[in-house]
C-alpha cells in the first residue's frame, strides 16, 4: 500500500500490458468520480493533500495474494477485520479508528467504483455479503477529511472505495487468470477489454470462485460478472455505464463452544446453516466538460439484493427448529454534480457541489420457523416492509491561496423527509423523519518541496436501521441520526531519498448510536477514540544503487477507544484493540521477478461492552488474544511474444500456520469461538494477450 504516491511495477498482472512500457502515475482529482469510475489510473495523493489518505495499489494487491477482501483491508492503518460467522466467503467485518464492531461493517461507507455496495445504503448498512470478488479488485482508496462531504451516507469511519480495472485506452486486452489453493480453492477470471479508438470502449470480466472453506462442511461458491462501457458522444461529452451481477452461496457454521473448539477448532456444529444471496446493479454517468475550468455530471444508479438465510435453533445443542430468513431490497439514486475553477480575491477556487435524490425500499423481510429435522408447518414471526426517501446536497470549496497553502471548506445537508414500515404479523407501524447539517474543513501547508502538514475536521452520520424499529420502546419512539465527529492533525514526507512517510494524530467521537442497554433500540451510545497512525515506505535503491529492487512498507496505529455512556461507561469499545501494525518487504532482482513477505499484528481486545475477561462456556464472551500472521508470494513473468505474456506465482497466507481465534457474539448464525484462517497455499497462472 502507498499512502502518499503510486509506484510503477514492471510485472504485468492487472495493471500493465506486456508490450507497453510502464507509465508514470499522473495526478487525478482529489476524489474519485461518484458513480461509475471514469479514471484511467489510480488516485495519487499529492504532498499537500489536506487529510490522511491511503491507496492500496495494484502492485501491493498482487503482493498480498489475498484469499478474501479482509486480507486487503487489514493492510490499511487503523483498519482491522475479524472472522464473524465462520464461513470463508461470509460477511466482511471492517472496523476503523475505534468505532464499534458488530461484525458486519456498519460504520464505513463502502463503495465499488464510487457506487454504494450496501443492500440499503441508509436503512441497512451491514453486509451479509459484499458483492465483489477479491480477484476483481484493481485498487482500494481510503478517504478521510473534508472531502468526505461529497459522500454519504455512513461516512463515520471514512470512505472505502474498491476500484475495478478500467477500460483500455488503446487496442484490446484478453486476460485469463487461474488460482488453485488449499481446501480445494479454485478461482477463474476471464477479462476482455477493447478501446474504440475514439476515447471509449468496453471491458467484460467474469470470476467464478469456490472451495471447501476452512471449516468442515462449509463450502462456498461465488460468481461475479461485470460489464463496463465508455462512450464519447462528442469532444466534450462522455457516458460511462457499469452493469454487475454477483451471486454468493456459502455455509455459515458460526461459532463453537469452548469444549467443541478444543476438540476440533474447524468443526461445524450447525450444519443446517446456509446463506444464499445475489445482487444486481447498474449505474450510468453522463459527463460534460463546459470548458477547461468547469464540468457537470448527471448520474443514475439502481441496485437490487436478495438474501436467504437458514439457521438452526437453538444455537448450541441439538437443533429443535430451523429459522428461515428471506428479504429483498432495492434502491435507486438520481444525482447531479458540477465543478468550476476560478480566481477570486487573490486565490484559486475549485467550487464543487451536488444534489441527490435517493429512494430505497424493502418489500419483504420475512422470518419463519419450522421443526428440525423433519420440517412441517411453518410459523411466521415477522413480515416487514420498509421504504425511505432521501434528499441530500453538498457544496465545498477547495481554496489554493498560493503554491504552499490550501484549504477545503464544505457542508453537507441530509434530509430523510419520509421513512416508515409495517409488520403484517404484529401490526406494528412506524413513520419517522430525520435531518442533519454536516460541516467539514481541511487545511494544508507545504513547508518544503518534500514535506507538508495538514489538519481537518468533519462530521458524519448513520441513519437508524430497518431492523431496529421493531425494538424501540414503542412504535412512536423517536430515533435520531447517529452522529460522528473527527479531528485530525498530521504531516507527510514525499520523495526524500526514496522515503515516503506520514503521521496523523486523530480523535473520533461518535454519539447517539443505537444500543440495546435497556432491551430496546435507543440512541444512547457514545464513544470517544483517540489515536495516531504512522505510515512509511522506502525504496533504498534511490539512495544506494546496491539496494536497487528492494522496498519496504509499514504502518503502526496506537489507539484508545472508550464507551462514554450507559452502564459500561469507561470501558473499552468491543473489538477495539490498542495496537495494530502491518508491514511488507519486497525484492525485485530481475525485471520480471518479484518476491514479497508481509504480515499483520492485531492487539488484544474485548468482545462485549462489559469487558468480560472470564471466558464464557459458549465461547461468545471473553478477551481476544492478540495475533500475528505472515504471508509470502513469489511471481515471475515470461514474455511469450511481444504481445503475449504469462505470469506464474505461488504463495501462502498465514505462512507459519498461527492458530488464532476471536469470541463472536453471534448474529443470525450464532456466536461462539471462531477460528481465524490457517495457512493456505496457492498457485496462480495468468495469461495476457494484447493486440
Amino acid at each position: 500500500m502507498v499512502s502518499l504516491t503510486v509506484l510503477a511495477n514492471p510485472l504485468s498482472g492487472q495493471q500493465q500490458e506486456p508490450r507497453r512500457d510502464p507509465q508514470d502515475p499522473v495526478s487525478v482529482p482529489e476524489v474519485v468520480v461518484l458513480g461509475t469510475w471514469q479514471g484511467q489510473t489510480i488516485p495519487r495523493v499529492s504532498l499537500d493533500h489536506p487529510a490522511s489518505r491511503d491507496v492500496l495499489t495494484p502492485e501491493q494487491i498482487r503482493r498480498i495474494g489475498a484469499r478474501d477482501l479482509n486480507d486487503l483491508v487489514q493492510t490499511f492503518p487503523a483498519m482491522s477485520t475479524r472472522p464473524y460467522n465462520g464461513g470463508e466467503a461470509a460477511a466482511p467485518s471492517f472496523s476503523t479508528r475505534g468505532l464499534p464492531d458488530d461484525g458486519l461493517t456498519e460504520y464505513v461507507d463502502v463503495l465499488i467504483d464510487g457506487t454504494p455496495a450496501a443492500a440499503l445504503p441508509y436503512g441497512w448498512t451491514a453486509f451479509s455479503f459484499l458483492p465483489l470478488s477479491p480477484e476483481r479488485v484493481y485498487a482500494v482508496d481510503l478517504i478521510r477529511g473534508g472531502h468526505t462531504v461529497r459522500y454519504s451516507p455512513n461516512t463515520v469511519g471514512g470512505v472505502l472505495n474498491f476500484l475495478t480495472e478500467p477500460v483500455p485506452t488503446q487496442g484490446a486486452v484478453l486476460r485469463f487468470q487461474q488460482w488453485i489453493g488449499s481446501n480445494d480453492f479454485r478461482a477463474s477470471t476471464m477479462s476482455y477489454g477493447a478501446s474504440d479508438g475514439d476515447g471509449g470502449g468496453f471491458r467484460a470480466t467474469f470470476t467464478d470462485r469456490s472451495g471447501d472453506g476452512i471449516r468442515r462442511g462449509a463450502p462456498f461458491d461465488q460468481k461475479d460478472l461485470h460489464l463496463r462501457f465508455d462512450q464519447r458522444l462528442d469532444e466534450r461529452t462522455r457516458v460511462s455505464t457499469s452493469v454487475s451481477w454477483f451471486e454468493n452461496d456459502h455455509d455459515a457454521p458460526g461459532g463453537l463452544t469452548r469444549a467443541a473448539f478444543d476438540a476440533d477448532r474447524w468443526a461445524n456444529g450447525r450444519p443446517a446453516n446456509r446463506f444464499r444471496g445475489s445482487r444486481g446493479a447498474i449505474d450510468s454517468v453522463v459527463h460534460r466538460d463546459f470548458g477547461e475550468e468547469s464540468w457537470g455530471e448527471l448520474s443514475l444508479a439502481l441496485s437490487g439484493t436478495t438474501r436467504h438465510l437458514r439457521a438452526q435453533r437453538p444455537h448450541f445443542g441439538a437443533p429443535a427448529t430451523l429459522s428461515d430468513w428471506k428479504d429483498e431490497s432495492y434502491w435507486a439514486t438520481v444525482a447531479a454534480r458540477a465543478e468550476r475553477r476560478f480566481g477570486w480575491a487573490g486565490a484559486r477556487h475549485q467550487l464543487h457541489g451536488g444534489l441527490k435524490l435517493h429512494r430505497e425500499w424493502l418489500p419483504s423481510y420475512r422470518i419463519t420457523s419450522e421443526a428440525w429435522p423433519g420440517g412441517g408447518a411453518r410459523t411466521v414471526s415477522q413480515d416487514w416492509g420498509f421504504r425511505s426517501t432521501v434528499v441530500a446536497a453538498h457544496i465545498d470549496d477547495t481554496i489554493r491561496f498560493n503554491d504552499s497553502v490550501q484549504a477545503v471548506i464544505g457542508v453537507r445537508a441530509e434530509a430523510v423527509p419520509q421513512t416508515g414500515g409495517f409488520d403484517s404479523v404484529s401490526g406494528m407501524h412506524y413513520d419517522d423523519d430525520f435531518s442533519a447539517l454536516l460541516p467539514a474543513a481541511s487545511l494544508s501547508w507545504k513547508t518544503s518541496e518534500s514535506t507538508a502538514v495538514f489538519a481537518n475536521y468533519n462530521e458524519s452520520f448513520r441513519a437508524p436501521q430497518v431492523w431496529g424499529y421493531a425494538y424501540t420502546t414503542s412504535p412512536s419512539e423517536e430515533l435520531k441520526f447517529e452522529r460522528g465527529r473527527a479531528l485530525e492533525f498530521g504531516g507527510r514526507v514525499q520523495n526524500f531519498h526514496g522515503l515516503h512517510a506520514s503521521a496523523a494524530l486523530w480523535r473520533a467521537e461518535f454519539d447517539d448510536f443505537g444500543v440495546f442497554y435497556s432491551g430496546f433500540y435507543e440512541n444512547l451510545g457514545a464513544i470517544k477514540a483517540t489515536g495516531v497512525d504512522f505510515v512509511v515506505e522506502w525504496e533504498p535503491g534511490v539512495w544506494n544503487d546496491a539496494l536497487e529492487g528492494w522496498g519496504v512498507w509499514g504502518s503502526w496505529t496506537l489507539q484508545d477507544s472508550e464507551l462514554q455512556e450507559g452502564p459500561n461507561a469507561g470501558n473499552e469499545t468491543p473489538y477495539a484493540w490498542e495496537n495494530k501494525a502491518s508491514w511488507r518487504l519486497w525484492w525485485q532482482p530481475l525485471r520480471q521477478t518479484e518476491w514479497s513477505l508481509g504480515g499483520v499484528y492485531v492487539g488484544p481486545s474485548f468482545s462485549d461492552d462489559a469487558n468480560t475477561k472470564t471466558e464464557s462456556a459458549d465461547g461468545t464472551l471473553g478477551e481476544n488474544d492478540g495475533w500475528t500472521i505472515w504471508d509470502t508470494r513469489i511471481a515471475h513473468e515470461v514474455f511469450v511474444t511481444e504481445a503475449a505474456g504469462v505470469t506464474l506465482a505461488c504463495g501462502a497466507t498465514n505462512l507459519f500456520d498461527t492458530e488464532w481465534e476471536v469470541h463472536s457474539r453471534g448474529g443470525f448464525f450464532g456466536g461462539g469461538l471462531v477460528a481465524g484462517a490457517p495457512r493456505q497455499v496457492y498457485v496462480m497462472v495468468e495469461f495476457q494477450l494484447d493486440w
